[in-house]
């Protein structure tokens, strides 16, 4: 396996071309049934960004992660504003979801489901001033969450309490007291 050393997460649209096709083939791949695949293109993502400043609409943002020696798409993730703040946040905190982290299938293993996450993370508290950054994932993968990420996990509010997706569970990395792990 080789080191990530050169691993930089950058916006879809100033991805090199190479890495948007791979980041959309990936992404599609992973689930047809969403169609977010196209978005990692890059087309349409600054007017896309200013819509959301002037409307009012949350902001997305779609990420690839590079590994700049290859030239190739590590993994992706779409980054998005939420309009629920997590039970128990001051007002005015900004929720942001990390929704769609996937790594390409080749690029599986030696911990780069893990750099995705946490750079994805300090993305979002850097560049969208996120107060808490979610997960929601299958219950296999809280372990990487938690334990190699640096969430908390949090329990359902209610008994018997199932999503949407039928099990996930509820991750938060709130910023004033993550630490983030060496990536």
């Amino acid at each position: 396996r080789r080191a990530m050393v050169s691993l930089a997460l950058v916006r879809a649209e100033d991805a090199p071309k190479r890495c948007r096709i791979e980041a959309a083939t990936f992404n599609q791949d992973e689930w047809p049934e969403r169609n977010e695949g196209p978005g990692f293109l890059g087309i349409g993502a600054a007017a896309e960004r200013r819509e959301a400043s002037t409307s009012g609409r949350s902001r997305a943002e779609r990420l690839i992660l590079v590994d700049g020696d290859a030239d190739a798409a590590v993994g992706s993730v779409i980054i998005s504003e939420s309009a629920h703040p997590p039970r128990g946040s001051p007002r005015g905190t900004v929720n942001c979801v990390l929704n769609s982290l996937v790594v390409a299938p080749k690029m599986r293993g030696g911990g780069r489901g893990k750099a995705l996450a946490v750079l994805a993370t300090r993305w979002a508290m850097e560049h969208l001033n996120a107060g808490v950054v979610t997960a929601w994932c299958l219950k296999p993968l809280l372990g990487l969450y938690v334990d190699a990420c640096g969430f908390e996990y949090e329990p359902p509010a209610r008994a018997g309490f199932d999503d949407d997706d039928g099990g996930d569970v509820c991750c938060r990395a709130w910023a004033d007291r993550w630490r983030p792990p060496p990536t």
